[in-house]
């Protein structure tokens, strides 16, 4: 809008035109100035012609019909190649508006005002009339009219005949406007209004701007669908939008679906820019059988260009109130983010019984409580990542007060499958060949598995590499690590706590050529343990362990060139063998602190230990051979495929167990085969599948395989199956996202578990998207233990959500996204 004083001096500019035309150019009206001059072939203003006349009912009938937005709108099919690029594809159009005169960070205010009309009338000491396609400009405004009247003496002026004002971030039509000239306001009557960033449109009562520059809406209608689509829109009786703030705010205010009043609102506010800035967000509703209405309202705090932060008061209404939040702070060395939630007194929870399972076990002769007690729940949460120099420091940290806390208030329905949380952190050091980290971890678990896991606080970690004669290279590793956790009712090595040192020097001669690897590696392995049990005396409270082992690591490459449907593509041949020994040293009585058998995979063939952790370190005499076969394009070198197949030939039997129980497959002679195969083949279809194949007893210990039909990150198809024999795990596993129409999509999984006959988990839906609104509505049925062994005896929750996203404004639900992601893989939410 005009915020301008006209400029200190008196100047007219006049230039020739079509008869019956004149052109002004005004810098300055001042009273007392005498404007004089005009073409002595201008018509009297009382013989203008009767066209004009009706050229002016014209201009208002066009104005009446024609809205800024319809007038800016574009059609998709009218758009070119160039200004589709990133228009979604359920979006039918855009608005494109004309460039604009000037650069955008021009100051308006000190640019010259420029009037041009058909025809002009002026008094000397009365008003200045235009008639006939007024056009006024000021830098990168611009106002067009039928007419206008502007006195010299009060210098308050009225504009009519269909009203048209353009700034950058607003276009604004209306029947009629009254402006003041010195104190730069204006009112726009019966006005439509753009506001091309956000795509706002709609329409007013009157619209009128103060000397400040603040935009008042009285009685207004306004949404940020396409013309001619009024799918939501938000009636309110007055909206504010102060000079260049990223937000407005609209007062009792009504979402409307479809015309159906949804929502009252008191006081309301949405962007006018993508610009962050404190205030409320749209409120979050969603309802349950189980918990009720679950209400939550965000509100934004913009404390700084690089921090922020959220508090989100919450209702559930059958649990109780609570608060959520969040503070996020961004610097050029960290990221950090720190989150919460708390709410007191859960009506429905005691701290370990849901109230309904305590009603039930309400029978005499129970040891349960007779009176329930309401237990407090709650959330925290740590994430940064930081780097100064040669130091980088990274905390991952998440607490909760019970293991059932995101099946019952979690922060996406994904969180519910969550079985552990992880809580972790640690500092880094590297320069040249040393690299120092300082780490502890812990983690706690919300499964049905009722174990404490250690906690790690903390371990030092010492490499040092270094470069001897020739390629020879020479090593150091050093950890201490400290393992604590509560051992109360526990027995034997599962009581133990205490501290463990590991040293370790090694001798390394790698060699590399275009056509080949070698490899050979030579260390002493040495641990020693401070032990402690409140299970009773140790009869060796510091054990220790020794002993030497040598790798040898080689393979081949061998390439060929050929032809697939005419794609030129090369095909390698790679085989590898890897011969290890290590000592054999009885390690029965040394603890459990981070020891696991690892899972039998092809890369598993090439490792030093069969065990994850420092606290078993298998014996090993034997020799692991296999052979890996890739296809690259032969002009850009992209891997299409890659399959590969090994297995191991034992020389000795394995002594080393985790718990000393020798098992038959270590006394077996040759390990299982093992295979995989990856890639992407014919164009989007993506393959990925393992094969563990155990000759000695002729049968497959493990085999899955995923198939996966991907065109973005909006369409995809998933097939997928796993076998685990030793874990009694036998599912298949179906899903897939696609648009069925411009505006229509589908989306499922069905996760089903062939050895009980269950549904693990099961999902359905339909999405309505356009460049208006979202709507999603979802089924979902899901086994709420996630790491049961069996799923028979497992009760399912089951629910339907529906998710309202209002385009520019948020909307109802938006946490659906989160099980979209996490049930269907490479789904990506909008």
């Amino acid at each position: 809008m005009w915020r301008t004083a006209w400029l200190l001096k008196s100047k007219i500019r006049r230039r020739r035109s079509a008869p019956g035309t004149a052109a002004l150019c005004l810098l300055m009206l001042h009273p007392g100035v005498a404007l004089a001059g005009e073409d002595e072939d201008a018509q009297p203003a009382d013989e203008r012609p009767r066209e004009l006349s009706a050229r002016l009912q014209t201009v208002a009938q066009w104005s009446a019909r024609h809205s800024p937005a319809a007038t800016y709108w574009v059609d998709r099919g009218d758009l070119t190649e160039a200004e589709q690029r990133g228009l979604p594809a359920h979006c039918s159009g855009r608005y494109l508006l004309p460039r604009l005169p000037h650069r955008e960070d021009i100051d308006d205010d000190a640019m010259p005002i420029e009037g041009e009309a058909d025809v002009v009338e002026y008094e000397a000491d009365g008003d200045i009339t235009l008639e006939g396609d007024v056009v006024l400009t000021q830098g990168n405004r611009t106002i067009r009219a039928g007419r206008a009247v502007i006195g010299q003496g009060s210098r308050e002026g009225l504009l009519e005949g269909g009203v048209v004002i353009r700034e950058p971030d607003l276009v604004m039509q209306g029947v009629r406007a009254d402006v003041d000239l010195d104190r730069e306001t204006a009112v726009v009557h019966d006005a439509q209004f753009l506001l091309p960033a956000p795509e706002f449109r709609g329409r007013a009562e009157s619209v009128t701007r103060d000397e400040a520059g603040n935009v008042v809406l009285k009685r207004q209608v306004f949404t940020r669908c396409e013309p001619g689509n009024d799918s939501w829109r938000i009636t309110a009786r007055h909206v504010n939008l102060p000079d260049k703030a990223v937000f407005g705010t609209a007062r009792h205010a009504v979402v409307r679906m479809k015309g159906v009043p949804v929502l009252y609102t008191p006081y309301i506010k949405f962007p006018v820019t993508g610009d962050r800035q404190s205030g409320f967000l749209f409120p979050n509703i969603q309802y349950s059988g189980e918990g009720g209405l679950d209400l939550s309202v965000p509100y934004y705090l913009n404390l700084a260009p690089n921090q922020d932060a959220t508090l989100v008061p919450r209702i559930v209404s059958k649990r109780g109130y609570g608060l959520e939040g969040e503070y996020r702070h961004l610097s050029r060395w960290e990221e950090t983010t720190l989150s919460g939630a708390i709410l007191p007194n859960d009506d429905l929870y005691n701290g370990t019984l849901e109230r309904d399972d305590w009603e039930r076990l309400q029978q005499p002769g129970t040891d349960e409580p007779s009176t329930f007690d309401p237990a407090d729940r709650w959330l925290v949460s740590v994430d940064h990542r930081g780097r100064l120099g040669r130091f980088a420091s990274s905390i991952d940290y998440s607490e909760t007060s019970d293991r059932d806390y995101f099946r019952d208030l979690g922060s996406g329905l994904g969180e519910s499958s969550r079985i552990a949380l992880n809580q972790w952190g640690q500092i880094t050091y590297r320069t040249g060949g040393l690299f120092m980290r300082l780490w502890g971890q812990a983690f706690q678990r919300l499964d049905e598995i009722e174990r404490n896991e250690y906690r790690r606080l903390p371990e030092l970690e010492i490499l040092y590499t270094g470069q001897g004669l020739g390629p020879l290279e020479y090593g150091f590793w050093a950890t201490g690590s400290s393992f604590d956790r509560n051992t109360e009712g526990m027995r034997g090595i599962n009581a133990l706590t205490g501290e463990r040192l590991h040293l370790e020097p090694r001798l390394t001669l790698p060699m590399r050529w275009p056509f080949g690897f070698f490899k050979a590696s030579a260390a002493y392995r040495y641990t020693e343990y401070q032990l402690k049990s409140d299970a009773g005396p140790l009869d060796d409270d510091s054990p220790s362990r020794g002993m030497a082992t040598g790798s040898v690591d080689g393979g081949l490459v061998f390439e060929r060139d050929l032809d697939w449907f005419g794609a030129p593509l090369v095909q390698t041949l790679e085989p590898r063998l890897f011969y290890l020994y290590q000592e054999y040293e009885g390690q029965e009585d040394l603890p459990l602190f981070d020891a696991k058998a690892l899972t039998a995979g092809y890369l598993q063939l090439f490792r030093e230990n069969r065990f994850s952790g420092l606290d078993r370190i298998g014996d090993a005499h034997r020799l692991s051979a296999g052979v890996t076969t890739r296809f690259f394009d032969r002009d850009s070198g992209r891997e299409y495929l890659r399959a590969s197949i090994g297995q191991i030939l034992h020389f000795s039997d394995r002594r080393v167990t985790l718990r000393g129980r020798q098992q038959p497959d270590d006394r077996q002679d040759t390990s299982a085969i093992a295979g995989e195969i990856a890639g992407r083949i014919a164009g989007r279809w993506k393959l990925a599948g393992t094969l563990i194949w155990d000759p000695n007893d002729n049968q497959i210990d493990e085999a899955s395989g995923m198939l996966q039909y991907e065109v973005d990150g909006r369409r995809v198809i998933n097939l997928g199956y796993r076998n685990r024999l030793l874990q009694d795990i036998d599912q298949t596993d179906i899903s897939f996202y696609w648009p069925v129409a411009a505006r229509y999509a589908l989306y499922g999984r069905w996760n089903h578990d062939l050895v009980s006959g269950r549904m693990i988990e099961g999902i359905a839906g339909i999405e309505y998207n356009d460049c208006c609104w979202r709507i999603r509505l979802l089924w979902r049925r899901f086994l709420d233990q996630p790491a049961a062994r069996s799923f028979e005896d497992v009760d399912a929750d089951e629910g339907v959500f529906l998710q309202i996203a209002l385009k520019g404004l948020a909307g109802f639900g938006t946490r659906m996204d989160m099980v979209l992601e996490r049930g269907i893989r490479g789904y990506r939410g909008p």
